[in-house]
């Protein structure tokens, strides 16, 4: 069984881009998200990624992390049993309220 998910561009301001995605994470689609996201966020220094909608599908077995190669920020929205689940990576920030993460992506004017 394929798992799909979806990327959507939410808002573009100079270098930086809010992306949001849905569906479910699987050790299979990480690699195809993390992909996919690279790919979208090409040329971007400060990406704020809105994970909400996004679903581990498996508790018990660590995934690889979905974040985009390239930008040197990323605002990550997402539930703390995600952001417990990831590797420690210097680029990230992460928001468990919309509204901290629309400021802090939006402070920024790169």
């Amino acid at each position: 069984m394929s798992a799909l998910f979806r990327v959507r561009a939410l808002a573009v301001s100079g270098t930086r881009l809010w992306c949001a995605v849905a569906g479910p994470l699987t050790a299979g689609t990480a690699h195809a998200l993390r992909t996919e996201l690279t790919d979208r966020c090409a040329g971007a220094t400060v990406v704020a990624l809105d994970l909400r909608q996004l679903t581990c599908v498996s508790a018990a077995v660590p995934l690889p992390a979905p974040w985009p190669d390239g930008p040197r920020t990323l605002h990550v929205l997402a539930s703390e049993s995600l952001s417990s689940r990831t590797a420690e990576d210097p680029r990230l920030h992460w928001h468990t309220e919309l509204r901290t993460a629309w400021q802090a992506w939006s402070a920024l004017s790169l």
